[in-house]
């Protein structure tokens, strides 16, 4: 009898699990999204307890890792730590490591990730202006967020049904898991280059041809240094979200 491959979903930063419905709908009910806000915050034991259940997981049978974004970086972070586990890969949109290319000037969330690797107290300001507004300004944060979208995701912008849920999604981010949100982005901007090649395991990547937040020239080089990549799919007019949306529906 086939064993069931069990579906792990990292999501973005900032994001939340409810990210993982949002643009998947019912089709990925099954799978199982992750609350990092609830893991510690010092990155090796973090790390470290998400390896430990996964592994358990993977014990019983094949698991897949869905990394999106930013979480494409903490996916990648745990199946380097398990080589001989039975792991495939989805990253989606994935944001790799700063130090490979000239990559930060084309990134949406440039500011937050340059305040992040050079002013510190800055970069506290800032995740904290981002809290309030998240907490008081909700409506001025998706606007924000949401100023420069390109390719499909302008259609996401106008669409009340996914902009209502994502500001609740936000909202999870940045209020109550603020200090997750805040450890995850000063471990990526991080240089971690050397964690790509550590990577065995088959590795899918999807694109957005469009997207601004990460672009595709980033996945490209992440393709070259991954020692396993079995297909990167370049979507034509896709950007982050969109991308997001097209490949949970092809994965499903």
């Amino acid at each position: 009898m086939e064993i069931a491959v069990r579906t792990i979903y990292f999501h973005g930063n900032p994001g939340a699990p409810a990210e993982l419905a949002l643009l998947g709908g019912e089709a990925v009910r099954s799978w199982i999204a992750l609350d990092r806000a609830a893991l510690p915050l010092e990155p090796e034991s973090r790390i470290g307890q998400l390896v430990a259940s996964i592994s358990e997981l993977g014990a019983v049978g094949p698991v897949r890792l869905v990394g999106f974004s930013a979480g494409a970086h903490v996916a990648l972070q745990v199946a380097a730590r398990i080589p001989a586990a039975d792991l495939t890969l989805q990253l989606v949109s994935p944001a790799g490591p700063l130090e490979i290319g000239n990559f930060l000037g084309k990134m949406a969330g440039a500011p937050i990730f340059r305040a992040a690797m050079q002013r510190p107290r800055l970069f506290a300001a800032l995740a904290g202006a981002q809290s309030f507004c998240a907490a008081r300004l909700p409506h001025l944060l998706t606007h924000f967020l949401f100023a420069t979208a390109q390719g499909d995701d302008r259609e996401l912008k106008a669409d009340a049904q996914f902009v209502g849920p994502y500001r609740q999604v936000l909202q999870s981010c940045l209020i109550g898991g603020l200090p997750s949100y805040k450890a995850e982005i000063e471990a990526y901007v991080r240089p971690w280059a050397g964690l790509l090649s550590d990577v065995i395991h088959p590795v899918t990547i999807w694109q957005g041809s469009a997207d601004n937040w990460t672009p595709p020239e980033m996945a490209q080089s992440m393709a070259q240094r991954l020692p396993n990549v079995h297909a990167l799919h370049l979507l034509a007019r896709q950007s982050h979200f969109s991308t997001l949306r097209t490949a949970l529906a092809a994965m499903a």
